[in-house]
C-alpha cells in the first residue's frame, strides 16, 4: 500500500534533501538520526539496535511513537517518513509526496488487501496489520502470515 522503495535513501532522503532536516550520522554504525526543523520529531535509523528495532519515529507534543523493526518493508517506513513533514504543516513538496485522507481499510481493499475483524492482509499473505486500539501498541505489523485454511484444506 505504501509504494516502491528499497533502499535507506528511499527513507530518509526526502527528509534530508527536499525539506532540509539536520542529520547526524555515525559511519562506524551505520546509526542516523534526524530531527524536524522544529525539534518535534526525530527519526532515529539504528542498525545495531539490541532488539532489532531498527526504526523509531518519535513526535514530542502530543507524544506519539512509530517502530519498525529490521524485518519492516522499507516502502512502509518510506510512507511514514514521507508523510510526517505534511502532518506538521510542511507542505512544499505535497504534489510530489501525495497522502490521503481514506480509511485505511478502504485504502487496504483498493489494494487487494483483506479487511477484516481489524486486521488487514496482503495479497501475498508476507504482511498483516492489526488494529488493537485498547492495546498497549494500537498498531502493530507482522510478516511472515500462514493463509487460513478452510475445511477443504484450500486457503483463503
Amino acid at each position: 500500500m505504501a509504494g516502491a522503495g528499497d533502499r535507506l535513501a528511499d527513507a530518509l532522503g526526502p527528509l534530508l534533501h527536499l525539506f532540509g532536516w539536520p542529520t547526524q550520522h555515525d559511519a562506524a554504525t551505520g546509526h542516523v538520526k534526524i530531527d524536524s526543523p522544529d525539534g518535534s520529531v526525530l527519526c532515529d535509523f539504528d542498525p545495531i539496535h539490541p532488539v532489532g528495532q531498527w526504526w523509531t519515529i518519535t513526535h514530542h507534543e502530543p507524544y506519539w511513537e512509530v517502530q519498525f523493526s529490521r524485518q519492516a518493508p522499507l516502502e512502509a517506513v518510506g510512507a511514514v517518513t514521507q508523510a510526517v513533514p505534511q502532518l506538521l504543516g510542511d507542505a512544499p513538496h505535497a504534489e510530489r509526496i501525495p497522502i490521503t485522507d481514506m480509511p485505511l481499510d478502504q485504502l487496504a481493499s483498493l489494494n487487494d488487501w483483506s479487511v477484516e475483524d481489524c486486521v488487514l492482509t496482503s495479497p501475498d499473505w508476507c504482511c498483516q496489520l492489526l488494529h488493537t486500539p485498547d492495546g498497549c501498541s494500537p498498531w502493530a505489523c507482522r510478516g511472515e502470515v500462514e493463509p487460513v485454511q478452510d475445511d477443504f484444506g484450500l486457503a483463503s
